[in-house]
């Protein structure tokens, strides 16, 4: 028996042709399901573009993400402030641009950045940016989901603004995993985080 089967239909479903042992063929259609970032759970690892993210948190239909590798290594700037550091700098305008040519503006999401320092000082001061990185309350808050990576990576926080000597001291997560200060002069890794629309496809 000779069956031609011929396909005009999406590219998102899949033609199966079943033949039993008593000569019934059978064509299946079906949809080939999309892998969508929403469909992750909480610290798996999923590719968006050519870049791995750690998913952290679902909300709504937004996702919360951090990238699982470096994308630079840098100093922080020229104080404890992140909201004139050249790492904020950095993650706002060079990782967005690339980010928006990814997935597109519309699915990123503007998020608050608070800036209470680790000692629980400067509580009201923030930022709202739609690309950043962790702050140290947000990092123990999600600890549990990203592993210790290895090396040292900046946070966002400060140690304290009570204190003169602490002016260029920043926290940063050591290789261990288990948060540290530093000069904010030292060039540690920097791993965006980052708000998405969790109806985004995967790459993988």
């Amino acid at each position: 028996m000779k069956i031609n089967v011929k396909n005009n239909l999406p590219d998102d479903v899949e033609v199966q042709m079943v033949e039993t042992s008593d000569g019934l063929v059978s064509i299946i259609i079906s949809e080939t399901k999309i892998r969508i970032l929403g469909d992750a759970k909480p610290g798996e690892v999923v590719k968006i573009g050519d870049r791995e993210y750690i998913v952290l948190e679902h909300d709504d239909n937004k996702t919360s993400v951090i990238t699982k590798e470096f994308v630079t290594k840098m100093g922080f700037g020229n104080s404890y402030d992140y909201k004139k550091s050249e790492i904020r700098k950095y993650v706002t305008e060079t990782f967005y641009a690339e980010l928006c040519n990814v997935v597109g503006k519309e699915n990123i999401y503007s998020h608050k950045v608070n800036l209470m320092c680790d000692d629980g000082s400067n509580k009201n001061d923030y930022v709202e940016d739609f690309v950043s990185i962790l702050t140290t309350e947000e990092y123990r808050r999600y600890r549990e989901l990203i592993p210790a990576y290895g090396d040292w990576w900046w946070t966002a926080s400060a140690v304290t603004v009570l204190d003169e000597n602490y002016s260029r001291i920043v926290c940063y997560v050591d290789s261990n995993g288990t948060v540290c200060w530093s000069d904010c002069g030292y060039a540690r890794g920097v791993r965006p985080f980052c708000i998405l629309n969790s109806s985004i496809p995967l790459s993988d």
